[in-house]
């Protein structure tokens, strides 16, 4: 299974509610541009991992990470982050960009309340048949990262999206959704 983005859920919600982060002069490292923060969700209903992946890409190429952060909403929890995800490639301004989100972005309750009304927004859609996205975030959920792949090709057609799926993972591996516990006792228990 994958995580999937907001966006293949609600497109025109997404486009309203993205976040971003405009950098007029080099910060930290981190070059001037506009920084969209894309959340990613596991879409299998019956799972309850309650986290979020934010993937940080630059406007001029909305396909390329430069960081994958992986936030919990449960803040109690050990594993809850905000945290640089060991599964996924991390550009060198990951770091830079991992504070950053943390201090500007993930300080601000408003958005933290809206990150996790999207989680329960993906969880609704992937168990409501008559939900648009239904049939894709079903695929998502037993697919290989090509089918995901595919479906991602609609945001910018010109550049390598491999970047977007995350590594197969193991049954005895961390789970990708960040809970802590295996994927075998998480989102690969089906």
């Amino acid at each position: 299974m994958y995580l999937i983005p907001f966006f293949m859920v609600e497109p025109e919600l997404a486009e309203r509610e993205t976040r971003s982060i405009m950098i007029l002069e080099r910060q930290n490292g981190i070059p001037p541009g506009n920084y969209g923060l894309l959340e990613f969700y596991c879409p299998d209903p019956a799972c309850d991992c309650r986290r979020v992946m934010l993937n940080v890409a630059e406007e001029r190429h909305p396909t390329r990470f430069l960081a994958v952060i992986s936030y919990g909403f449960d803040r109690d929890d050990p594993e809850a982050g905000p945290f640089l995800d060991p599964l996924n490639e991390q550009s060198r301004y990951a770091p830079a960009l991992l504070k950053l989100v943390s201090e500007v972005v993930l300080s601000d309750r408003r958005y933290l309340a809206r990150l996790e009304r999207h989680y329960h927004i993906v969880k609704k859609a992937a168990a409501n048949r008559k939900h648009p996205a239904y049939q894709e975030l079903h695929e998502a959920i037993g697919s290989a990262p090509e089918a995901l792949l595919e479906s991602l090709r609609a945001i910018d057609s010109g550049d390598d999206l491999r970047s977007l799926s995350a590594p197969p993972v193991g049954r005895n591996e961390p789970c990708p959704c960040g809970s802590g516990r295996k994927y075998k006792q998480c989102c690969g228990r089906r």
